[in-house]
């Protein structure tokens, strides 16, 4: 068969839920039902792509799993089936009833665990629905770049890609790009805006469904100097007037979306409005302000306003490009395409040969893997990977709670079990039977668990992440049919186990040997207690390392001293204005100017070498513009030499360096570096200082001490690091805001105190450990109303044992010994286990850390203690209480 025939071959659904369907369905009903969802799965694959089709094939199926259309089971005529289902219903509604404390323990822990994969399953849902709004969005796709050197995709491409994919390859549709490079203030009439956004083609329009709800979408960015802007945008410049055909004076700053940088800012002309987005809340990966016309990209270049990238392969770090396919090709089309331009197009450039380009499907975007210099922030996939099997650890424990305490009832329903089978119950019938208890019990799991998914989903939208991802969390009836598929499979998963051990006992031996059928399962029981509590042990020495580790990063010593230190962002002004007009706030001690600031996660790079020595001796330092001003406001050590001053800022030849540095370079003696002279970037630089090592890097990553190179250069300058003296933050901020009105009186002040600013880094940690603990909290919860059930069932059964034992004289305390000493030696075991289990994984994720805690035997101990602690409070209450009570009573019951 050829590779044509095979991509015209109609797409089938899923085999499993095909093979679910017909193994259910009656045989009278199956080929008309049958016949049916095929066409319309075809219909759905047209109109909305495979995978959403697959999710409605799969609620379809479980909508036809109803007792009209199931087939008869053996030995049940026709007009039975329905009786025997309600027959089924009443029996697991009588047990439910009867058994009301291990119900209620067993819904409990179904709930709990069900109302977090549903919060799950609401953040997948909310990812799913970026870029949903896109007619031909199964047509469109994202090109991707990868280097061969390593796994990291790049969302970022050469400018040309586009036009190159559009005239070369005729699978391809339509192309566009979106370049970076657009922003700064827009005004008209006096009105100032700051926008961001992107220049790109008019096929635009013709690949995305973005509706303008003012102009012609088609022509609206044909001329150079248009401007598409959103509503909000046109709202603030233009009030109530109409934007179409107005003018404004832009002004760029060179700001991007998530980037604090500035440029001095030049005058791009006027541009006119040609178009207004309808605010139709879009939910898309993409976000802007304003869309420019490509076309005026040939202007501004030949103005040396913005560079010229129409023939730069090399530059691949501020263009983003789509692609719209034909109707008759796919994205292997497309991925042949991308793999025979890429070597035409890179095998000449050095720092790109051996580069990939890769298609991304625009479904796959969100969520999608880890992709770098993305336009917008999302959870990677390896994230929902990670919350999914912390939800399967819960899922695991409740269901083993329901095992286990099914199992423990299996005295009581031994007699039941025997009494059916000998007047004729197949053991199907009593798998149906038990299956139907677990799934009534899912479903009333399912209705307690919505209401715990109001709490959990308000706890998640409160966390510090969220600022970024923009979670809502909104469910839709698609979304209450997979919960409703979730209540259905966890009844058979909790179920399942129990239903065919108990269905399998044999009567006679059910009738008349009850404690027999119960010591057989006496392994099984100690087995499941023990596993629920080595991951009881487990989650809460993790939730102890980790919030050690924050606590640890929270303490830690950088180097330097963030406090009391207010980072402005100068947005484009002059920074010596700016430190003249802080500096007469009697609160302010001393200023400094920065590019960027250190322990914020940037680090610009420089190549070095010493001067006169080969290439082959060239090092990488992180490379920091700075002035004179800057040690001495973050209180960073001058080890030897001098600083630099305000007479070398024009040359900047004259460099601090710090401890790294002299060490990577050879001297064994760190102060033997100064006044040494080394190459970098075409230029020759002399060493006039040594400092002492500070920590630049996020303390997260692996490396977070490397050489650095302290240079005055002030046209980097984006910062100016304002050193107060005052306690009354609120006070001397509010002047800072009078003085800033007076240099800049358009922009309001972008300001952040440094430690505050340290501390926000380490939020997501923060985040990670209330997650961990939260899921440990689950756990635990979980575990210990199992543990509890076992003890209820476990006194109950030995009422008479106890009646016996205090008439015979024993003390109450020695019976609440005996009724624990079995449990206890449980979580012995559970302890000896998960003691070694949690000491591994733990130390292999701190690995991972430069900057780590001590973890060590006393973090074990503490846990354990904990676990034990818990385990006691289960136990005692209800062993004290049976040991207690009046043997005339516990003997007159039995």
């Amino acid at each position: 068969m050829s590779k044509k025939e095979k991509n015209h071959i109609a797409p089938t659904p899923p085999r499993f839920l095909f093979r679910f369907f017909k193994w259910f369905c009656h045989p009278d009903l199956h080929t008309y039902i049958e016949g049916d969802l095929l066409e319309l799965y075809q219909e759905r694959v047209k109109q909305l792509g495979k995978s959403k089709a697959d999710w409605r094939f799969a609620i379809d199926v479980l909508l036809l799993f109803r007792p009209s259309i199931i087939k008869p089971l053996q030995g049940y005529h026709r007009l039975n089936h329905y009786g025997m289902f309600k027959n089924y219903f009443k029996v697991g509604v009588r047990n439910i009833l009867k058994y009301k404390t291990f119900s209620f323990i067993n819904v409990l822990g179904l709930a709990v665990a069900m109302s977090v994969f549903m919060l799950i399953i609401l953040m997948l849902a909310d990812q799913k629905s970026y870029d949903q709004f896109h007619e031909k969005k199964d047509r469109i796709y994202r090109v991707l770049m990868k280097s061969t050197k390593g796994s990291n995709l790049r969302a970022t491409t050469p400018f040309p890609l586009a036009e190159s994919l559009k005239t070369e390859y005729g699978i391809i549709e339509e192309a566009t790009y979106l370049r970076r490079g657009f922003g700064g203030d827009a005004v008209y009439d006096q009105n100032f805006v700051e926008m961001k956004g992107y220049f790109t083609t008019p096929a635009f329009f013709k690949i995305f469904s973005y509706e303008l709800e003012k102009g012609d979408p088609y022509t609206a960015l044909n001329e150079p100097n248009s401007l598409v802007v959103t509503s909000k945008i046109a709202t603030q410049l233009f009030g109530n007037e109409n934007p179409i055909g107005k003018t404004v004076d832009f002004t760029d700053r060179g700001i991007n979306f998530g980037n604090d940088e500035r440029k001095p800012p030049v005058d791009w002309g006027v541009y006119t409005v040609t178009g207004v987005l309808a605010d139709n809340d879009y939910k898309s990966h993409i976000e802007f302000d304003v869309l420019v016309s490509s076309s005026s990209l040939a202007l501004l270049s030949v103005d040396e306003k913005i560079n010229d990238l129409s023939e730069n392969w090399m530059h691949h770090n501020s263009t983003y490009t789509y692609v719209l396919l034909n109707n008759n090709a796919y994205e292997e089309n497309l991925k042949a395409a991308l793999d025979h331009l890429a070597p035409l197009k890179f095998g000449n450039i050095e720092n790109l040969n051996g580069w990939k380009l890769s298609p991304q499907s625009l479904n796959k975007i969100t969520p999608g893997p880890k992709v770098n210099n993305a336009p917008f922030i999302t959870l990677p996939m390896f994230a929902y990977y990670f919350l999914i099997g912390l939800a399967l650890v819960v899922m695991f424990t409740a269901c083993l709670n329901y095992t286990n305490l099914s199992v423990a009832r299996a005295l009581t329903r031994a007699k039941e079990i025997g009494v059916r089978k000998v007047n004729g119950a197949h053991r199907k019938d009593l798998i149906f039977q038990f299956l139907s208890e677990s799934m009534l019990t899912a479903f009333l799991s399912l209705i307690l668990a919505v209401g715990l998914l109001f709490f959990i989903k308000s706890a998640f939208l409160n966390l510090w992440v969220n600022q970024y991802l923009n979670f809502d969390l909104d469910a839709n009836i698609e979304v209450y049919f997979i919960f409703i598929a979730l209540a259905l499979l966890i009844g058979l998963i909790a179920g399942i186990f129990p239903a065919f051990r108990l269905s399998g006992y044999k009567p006679v031996k059910a009738l008349k040997n009850m404690d027999g059928v119960a010591t057989s399962r006496l392994g099984v029981r100690k087995v499941l207690t023990i596993v629920q509590f080595v991951i009881s042990l487990v989650f809460i020495i993790t939730s102890i390392v980790g919030f050690n580790q924050f606590q640890h990063f929270m303490q830690y010593e950088y180097g330097f001293d963030p406090h009391n230190v207010v980072n402005i962002n100068l947005q484009s002004n002059d920074y010596e204005l700016v430190k003249k007009t802080l500096n007469e706030i009697p609160g302010v001690t001393d200023i400094a100017g920065s590019a960027y600031l250190p322990g914020s996660g940037r680090n610009d790079g420089i190549m070095l070498k010493k001067y006169g020595a080969e290439e082959t001796e060239i090092k990488e330092a992180i490379d920091l513009s700075i002035d004179e001003s800057f040690i001495n406001v973050l209180d960073i050590e001058l080890l030897a030499g001098r600083n630099l001053s305000t007479q070398h800022a024009s040359s900047n030849s004259l460099i601090l360096v710090n401890e790294e540095m002299a060490k990577v370079f050879g001297y064994d003696n760190p102060a033997d570096i100064v006044g040494q002279s080394f190459e970098g970037n075409n230029e020759i630089f002399q060493v006039a200082g040594l400092v002492e090592n500070f920590t630049f890097s996020l303390l997260f990553l692996r490396q977070i001490t490397r050489p650095v190179v302290l240079r005055n250069e002030p046209a980097k300058f984006n910062f100016a690091n304002v050193k107060i003296a005052s306690a009354d933050k609120k006070e001397i901020v509010t002047q800072l805001e009078e003085k800033w009105k007076t240099v800049d009186p358009i922009h309001p002040l972008k300001y952040e105190f440094f430690e505050d600013k340290l501390a926000n880094y380490h939020q997501g940690i923060f985040d990670l450990v209330t997650i961990i603990g939260f899921f440990a909290f689950l756990v635990i919860s979980i575990a210990c109303m199992g543990l509890l059930g076992m003890v209820i069932y476990t006194t109950e059964r030995r009422t008479k044992e106890i009646g016996i034992r205090k008439v015979l004289g024993a003390e109450s305390i020695n019976l609440t010994y005996l009724l624990s000493k079995e449990f206890l030696l449980l979580l012995g075991i559970s302890i000896l286990i998960a003691a070694p289990l949690s000491y591994f994984i733990n130390s292999f994720w701190l690995n991972f850390l430069v900057v780590r805690v001590e973890f060590g035997l006393s973090t074990i101990l503490l846990g354990s203690v904990f676990l034990l602690l818990l385990g006691l409070l289960t136990i005692s209450p209800q062993t004290f209480f049976v040991s207690r009570r009046n043997p005339a009573d516990s003997l007159k019951d039995e």
